[in-house]
């Protein structure tokens, strides 16, 4: 195996322990947005990632869903940094929790709470506007959000 195949395999096998490919359901991480996330945060050190990741969600302007997810994975984090953790809060990221001064996370929880906020009622949160084309399934992730908000306080 050459060094670029190597490199690409190494990069790749990063991702596979939050392989759910395509999936999209109403919690925090049952989507490949915040999967994707949580990969980079468990590659990180300390609050830069949480904290911008929850920053970003708080700016003017459009949130793609996207970004919408991170920061609602990113409020997870925090949540668990405060000893209450999603049951789905994937177990690497638990892991990488315990490594960390989860007291510098703890703190993040108003920016956390402002951003999921925001996320689950507007302005501009495509992540809101998908759930709410949904009329099914929206009651369900908007008490799933609610029930973030509340283990953020």
């Amino acid at each position: 195996m050459n060094r670029r195949n190597f490199v690409a395999l190494a990069a790749l096998s990063a991702f596979i322990p939050f392989a759910k490919a395509g999936a999209w359901e109403s919690g925090s991480f049952d989507n490949d947005d915040a999967l994707d996330w949580a990969g980079q945060c468990v590659r990180s050190k300390g609050t830069s990632l949480i904290s911008a990741t929850l920053s970003a969600a708080l700016v003017d302007g459009y949130l793609e869903a996207q970004e919408c997810s991170a920061a609602v994975a990113a409020a997870e984090v925090v949540a668990a940094s405060r000893g209450k953790a999603s049951k789905s809060l994937p177990k690497e990221l638990s892991s990488w929790l315990e490594k960390q001064k989860k007291e510098e996370i703890a703190k993040l929880a108003p920016v956390a709470i402002k951003a999921v906020s925001r996320i689950l009622n507007g302005p501009k949160s495509e992540l809101q506007e998908l759930w709410q084309e949904n009329k099914k399934d929206f009651p369900v992730w908007k008490s799933e959000m609610q029930s973030l908000i509340a283990r953020l306080k």
